[in-house]
């Protein structure tokens, strides 16, 4: 059996390989010239990426992903993100290879063993080859890892050297970002300096009136004002990427009047035939649409009336169809028990050849392996407390090497654990059984279980109200013909009103978006968003998204750069609204001082407080005037006791009065500062580094072409 089957039910080990791995499998052997062409996905710094290449590393990572989740299939959205770091890990890894090889960075065989086997083992193995009962670091685990590894299948040795490779590539990007960091140095005079800065302060009164002392009626806005915040705040408008926007409205296909009825019906006969069935499990498999369901529940975990009833009715007891949620139900009261909710326990497994374990070393034959477990049983009776030692030294499960046979919680329901949780029922706990399993026969010892409590099991046929082909064609229909009618903004608004479609608009949507506003899986929207031929005003086609139609309609194109000031300007009319505020306030407070100089009279005169505060050059300040460094910056310049301003601010309009400059406390040792500085630099080396060298370079994106 692949790693997945044969390690991961106890350590887990093979699903952090896989996924670790997963970042280095994708990027591959990219690093190759290939030829250009129309056919290529995208580039970095003119080097090709084909569009097969990509795809076929999308898939193996997709391939990955199920294997580790231990899922057959994948949702879109899911698909869509492994799509997406599927490309972000290949740019930064085409990206930084270039920087890597100009500085000669590179990681040595001898460093690489040193990291995995080494005494400071890097942090990946720190993190996943942990003992499960301390949960601290195991180097033993690591070594017996690495010596079974020739007996795996090809795959998994793959698997571990992506994983080798997951820890190199961090290596070098960890080597790079030190070459960065070590590079920072503060002069001694700049460290007085800052010092100075970030502990130099005053006392300051201050007064600033409320913006809201103005009615917004009173302040008219110009385009002079609108032009004069653009330009003041520019670089707020300012977009790393193109942007969409769009209205549009949603056509949900739900069950009609007339497929309720059929429903109802066809639920009428189903009954009568379910009430006469003698394999209930494998009618309600072909009848209902939810599989048969053979666990035990207790109060709480069954639908509507079955829940309040279920723990106190016979076995046999028939319930009639019910509607609720949507659904109609049918049940069979099967079996009423007093069962634990988990048990605890170990298994000594002795497996044979042909077992669905698959181990090649294993030659005995399944009468031989039930012969073994039967002596192992009749000693352990004996000397029960040699259960571990006899699991360490005798197991064939792979991980008993490790946790010595011992189990995770044994839940009521659990699939995996059924045949040990269905003979810990009869068992007192230290009690040990012979149990036959799929994979060989176990020697189970029970070490605890819950307190029992009572459950039922239940037949429940499951029909869901859904709509018919028909109903479907007639919401198509619908949402055809909307299109169709529709062509203009205005007809497209006015239409979704008078018919109470709902009409929702969605902003800032990216070229590989894979979601519009509410709506999920909505790739091919984007997709039509971004089409050349798709212009402001267009309608679209309908859009099928999974059980409902959508139409939308362009309503706006933003190009990468500064977004105008005409598409922004209801967007920025209350901060201009504000700024003009402040000015007029900026104006009456200047003539109030004309002729009152009385900071608490000024207070008074416009209904508001005197804010007494110590504020520091270089720090930020819990208070109004505190946060406006451009504020404090100019007091600063000031002499004490004379009242100053009106000054203008991000936030308002300051005057104030400085009361003392305080004294630089003198200090002799700067290290600690030193480290402080270093420390903060290099934590924004960590988020900012790789950012600016993607800038740098020139990444060309295609993928819209063809995904």
């Amino acid at each position: 059996m692949a790693l997945i089957g044969r390690i991961r039910k106890h350590s887990g080990l093979a699903v952090i390989i896989i996924g670790v791995a997963i970042a280095a499998f994708v990027i591959g052997d990219f690093g190759k010239k290939t030829r250009k062409g129309t056919n290529e996905v995208g580039s970095v710094n003119g080097e090709s990426i084909p569009y097969q290449e990509f795809a076929n590393k999308v898939e193996e990572s997709i391939q990955y992903q199920k294997e580790s989740s231990g899922n057959e299939k994948i949702t879109d959205e899911e698909t869509y993100q492994v799509r997406q770091n599927t490309w972000n890990t290949l740019v930064k890894e085409l990206l930084m290879e270039k920087e890597y090889d100009e500085l000669g960075l590179t990681v040595s065989s001898d460093e690489l063993f040193d990291q995995v086997q080494g005494k400071e083992p890097h942090r990946f193995i720190l993190q996943y080859f942990k003992d499960p009962k301390t949960n601290v670091y195991d180097p033993m685990m690591v070594r017996n890892y690495l010596k079974n590894l020739d007996n795996m299948e090809p795959k998994n040795k793959d698997q571990w050297l992506r994983f080798e490779k997951a820890i190199k590539d961090d290596r070098l990007e960890t080597k790079f970002n030190n070459l960065i960091k070590k590079a920072y140095y503060m002069p001694k005079a700049m460290l007085k300096k800052t010092y100075a800065e970030n502990t130099q302060s005053m006392n300051v009164r201050s007064v600033s009136p409320a913006l809201t002392t103005i009615p917004d009626n009173m302040v008219t806005l110009t385009d002079a004002d609108y032009q004069l915040f653009y330009d003041n705040n520019k670089e707020l408008f300012f977009q790393e990427a193109a942007t969409r926007e769009l209205n549009y409205v949603l056509f949900e296909v739900k069950a009609s009047d007339l497929d309720r009825k059929k429903i109802s019906e066809d639920v009428k006969l189903i009954y009568k035939d379910f009430t006469a069935s003698s394999d209930l499990p494998n009618f309600i498999n072909a009848n209902g649409d939810k599989k048969y369901d053979s666990t035990y529940k207790k109060k709480g975990g069954f639908p509507g009336i079955l829940d309040s009833t279920a723990l106190t009715s016979k076995p046999g007891t028939l319930y009639p169809p019910f509607e609720m949620s949507n659904t109609w139900y049918m049940a069979k009261l099967l079996d009423v028990q007093e069962r634990p909710d988990t048990m605890k326990g170990s298994q000594l497994l002795v497996t044979f050849a042909g077992s669905q374990l698959q181990n090649e070393s294993v030659k005995r034959t399944k009468e031989q392996a039930k012969t073994r477990a039967d002596s192992l049983f009749v000693i352990l009776k004996k000397s029960p407390e040699k259960f571990r030692e006899f699991a360490l030294r005798f197991s064939d499960f792979p991980t008993a090497k490790d946790d010595g046979g011992e189990l995770k919680a044994i839940v009521d329901g659990q699939p995996s654990y059924g045949v040990f949780y269905n003979s810990g029922l009869t068992m007192k706990p230290k009690e040990m059984k012979v149990v036959e399993t799929n994979i060989g026969y176990a020697i189970f010892e029970l070490t605890s279980k819950t307190k029992p409590v009572r459950k039922a099991k239940m037949a429940i046929l499951q029909r869901n109200i859904e709509p018919s082909n028909q109903t479907f064609q007639e919401t198509y229909l619908k949402a055809s013909a909307f299109a169709g009618q529709n062509r203009t903004k205005e007809a497209f608004m006015k239409s979704a009103t008078e018919k109470g479609l709902p009409n929702r608009s969605a902003e800032n949507i990216l070229e590989m978006d894979n979601s519009v506003a509410a709506l999920t899986s909505a790739r091919e929207v984007v997709r039509w968003a971004y089409s050349e031929n798709t212009k402001i005003g267009d309608v679209s086609p309908v859009f099928d998204l999974s059980g409902k139609y959508v139409v939308a309609i362009l309503t706006g194109i933003n190009d990468k750069g500064y977004i105008s000031l005409e598409k922004i300007k209801d967007r920025i009319t209350q901060g201009v609204r504000n700024d003009k505020k402040t000015t007029m306030l900026a104006d009456r407070l200047s003539k109030a001082m004309q002729s009152n100089k009385n900071i608490n009279q000024l207070a008074l005169q416009f209904q508001a407080k005197v804010d007494t505060v110590t504020v520091t050059f270089g720090g930020y300040n819990n208070s109004a005037i505190g946060r406006e460094p451009q504020v404090v910056g100019e007091l600063f310049t000031c002499k004490t006791g004379e009242l100053k301003g009106p000054f203008k601010g991000k936030n308002g309009v300051y005057v104030a009065i400085i009361d003392n400059i305080n004294k630089v406390p003198e200090m002799q040792d700067f290290t600690n500062l030193r480290m402080q500085l270093e420390a903060n630099f290099g934590n924004r080396v960590a988020g900012m580094i790789f950012e600016t060298i993607r800038k740098a370079g020139t990444v060309k994106d295609n993928r819209k072409n063809f995904f």
